[in-house]
């Protein structure tokens, strides 16, 4: 059924909203990869906006008797404090405050994943969205209707078509460069490339290229860019993702 709701052009949606829109079937609602791994990804997403908005430096300590910046692989810093403009923000933002006290040494980054990406993380940004409007709660028959099931689907389909257009423009700007001129990607796009790579959701953005080619563009994109931020999150979504996976074989 088309959608009666009319699709904001200017409306630009957050990181862990456009993750999480492209890590379900635009038509069913149905979840593309284990609940687990994208409560991983959205915390990484989270994370990344509290990067890019200058709340918290990821990979960086402030020295205070130097006054200055110092990188340190694996730190988390809080830059300001809260609010950060929304609940998932704001709760990602203690979180990260809690572990820089209580774990002063070590990997901050892959224990506040650890930590915050937890199994009630999914349920929470769903509700989040919905309370934004989204997405909306929806009903699905199937058996011919005998069997209905409750879901939730994006208010507009235009929402995520957009943000895997977006996705194609980065991977354009550095497969054709030279042949066809694409504005370079932000930031956030960039994070978004990542976080698809990482989380093996790159067969269904519908591109039309080799899944596996298209994964190896994702990441050359988010080595290009060279944001050391975006790259220490994305590569910890990546190995937290891997340590489930060595989990749920032993």
């Amino acid at each position: 059924m088309p959608s009666t709701i009319r699709l904001d052009p200017k409306a630009v949606l957050p990181l862990h909203a456009e993750l999480y829109l492209l890590a379900h079937d635009d038509d069913t609602g149905a979840l593309l990869l284990n609940q687990q791994s994208l409560a991983v990804g959205l915390a990484g997403a989270l994370l990344l906006e509290l990067s890019l908005k200058e709340y918290v430096a990821v990979g960086y300590t402030y020295d205070e008797f130097r006054l200055e910046w110092q990188e340190q692989p694996g730190r988390l810093t809080v830059v300001r404090p809260g609010p950060a403009g929304s609940a998932p923000l704001d709760a990602a933002l203690d979180a990260v405050e809690r572990i820089a006290r209580e774990h002063r040494s070590g990997d901050q980054l892959r224990a506040w994943l650890r930590s915050f990406a937890t199994a009630d993380l999914y349920e929470r940004v769903r509700g989040g969205l919905v309370a934004v409007g989204l997405l909306q709660r929806a009903e699905r028959r199937r058996l011919g209707g005998l069997l209905k099931t409750k879901t939730h689907l994006p208010v507009h389909h235009g929402y995520p078509i957009r943000a895997r257009a977006h996705i194609r423009d980065a991977v354009s700007y550095h497969a054709q460069r030279g042949r066809v001129r694409y504005t370079a990607p932000d930031d956030e796009c960039v994070a978004l490339c990542g976080l698809v790579a990482a989380l093996e959701l790159a067969e269904f953005l519908y591109d039309g290229m080799d899944t596996r080619d298209l994964t190896q563009w994702l990441w050359h994109v988010v080595t290009k860019h060279e944001n050391p931020s975006v790259t220490a999150v994305v590569q910890a979504v990546d190995a937290g993702r891997g340590d489930l996976a060595v989990a749920a074989m032993q």
